[in-house]
């Protein structure tokens, strides 16, 4: 990667694809056991090889497709080489943890120490109260006297793969994302820091995040967020993303990345329908996947915005469609329904993220392969797909569009 700022733009859900954020999984994956999976928003307990190889996959059909791939990781490591950032960023991710002063300050004696790579696993892997008594001096804490031995000082991110949650590009600028769950909280932490000292983001608009103020009970995230047009931003209201909030991100970029438009997406608050891109993508310029099980249940408000972020109207729509042609100038929306009509072939394939795919290019998209049904239905709609196998990455909730960040679309 360029040592040099780089260009960034997204202004388009399917302008062909430039250049990507992806994590790739690592040790995190292994902290998932029976008893904690459910606190770490995982259902079942990945296969870490296996769930590597289907990423590395992934990876290279975007590169073989002319994509830049950045690694999430390697940005992190780069930026906490610089003690200006290791120690702010150490004092905001120990504050995170249920810790007492003396551990923290004895742990971040020895973080403030260990290389850049190391401390990047750590804080993306975890560090285990027997890992730390290995690195720590003696140390008068409490908390660590009570601790188990394989609690964590510091807790690990298993769905820091899913690179389309902790943050946003919009045009030109990015949203850092608040986490509703606690088990997310530090992957847009993180994030700042790297957009703020990396680089290779250097002179990035923050149109959101970068704010003392904007952090929880605010709650907002990247799979809620659907950049249709330069102008047009669709934002889902749901489990993980609130109403208030969206307002004052609509208010945001209106200011600063000349969106007019935001379609606030009211959908059913469950784990199914998580975020608006689990339910709904967009596959070509006059084309969206969508559950079908969610339509009856969808709610959609237009929000016009002033240049200077006020509203300007508020129009209910009752037509999904309607709305969609009226917002993007379009004479005909088409919706492809995830399996296809077939009410079981849907249930199965958008367990396994059938509606959730990635857009390289008009009308071309990335897929997981067993959604067999649903990718069938894409084709005979004229839509080039790409398949990836996704066994064990999907056992994380999350298909290609969840995995990946565009930085930069044509």
């Amino acid at each position: 990667m360029a040592n040099e700022g780089g260009s960034f733009s997204v202004s388009s859900e399917v302008g062909k694809l430039k250049r990507v954020m992806l994590h790739r999984p690592g040790k995190e994956l292994e902290r998932l056991t029976i008893d904690n999976k459910d606190e770490l928003l995982f259902d079942d307990i990945l296969w870490l090889e296996e769930a590597q190889k289907e990423h590395d996959t992934f990876a290279d059909l975007l590169r073989d497709n002319g994509v830049e791939v950045v690694y999430f990781r390697n940005c992190l490591s780069h930026v906490l080489g610089e003690d200006s950032v290791r120690d702010p960023l150490l004092d905001e991710v120990l504050a995170l943890e249920a810790i007492d002063i003396p551990l923290v300050s004895a742990l971040k004696g020895v973080l403030m120490e260990v290389s850049a790579s190391e401390l990047a696993e750590i804080l993306i892997a975890g560090l285990t109260k027997m890992e730390a008594l290995e690195i720590l001096p003696p140390c008068r804490s409490l908390v660590l006297r009570a601790m188990g031995d394989r609690d964590f000082l510091i807790h690990p991110l298993p769905n820091l793969y899913f690179q389309r949650d902790p943050f946003s590009f919009i045009n030109s600028g990015v949203i850092i994302s608040v986490m509703s769950f606690e088990a997310r909280r530090k992957e847009p932490l993180y994030a700042r820091y790297i957009f703020k000292n990396h680089p290779y983001f250097k002179g990035i608009e923050f149109l959101f995040g970068d704010h003392p103020r904007d952090t929880y009970p605010y709650r907002i995230e990247g799979g809620d967020i659907l950049v249709l047009s330069d102008s047009v931003v669709a934002i889902g209201i749901s489990q993980r993303t609130a109403a208030g909030t969206l307002q004052i991100v609509g208010k945001r970029i209106a200011e600063k990345a000349g969106v007019k438009t935001v379609l606030a997406v009211d959908i059913p608050k469950s784990r199914a329908a998580m975020h608006l891109d689990t339910v709904f993508t967009m596959v070509d310029h006059d084309a969206f996947t969508i559950y079908p099980e969610v339509k009856e249940y969808i709610r959609i408000w237009q929000l016009e915005y002033s240049p200077e972020g006020e509203i300007t109207s508020v129009i209910e729509h009752q037509n999904l469609g309607d709305c969609l042609r009226k917002v993007l100038h379009l004479d005909v929306i088409r919706f492809i329904e995830t399996g296809g009509g077939d009410p079981v072939a849907a249930a199965r394939d958008q367990w396994n993220d059938g509606t959730n795919t990635l857009a390289i290019a008009p009308g071309v998209v990335i897929t997981y392969r067993r959604n067999v049904v649903s990718n069938r239905v894409l084709q005979a709609n004229g839509i080039k797909v790409f398949e990836v196998k996704g066994a064990e990455l999907g056992r994380g909730r999350g298909g290609p569009r969840c995995m990946s960040m565009p930085l930069t679309r044509d």
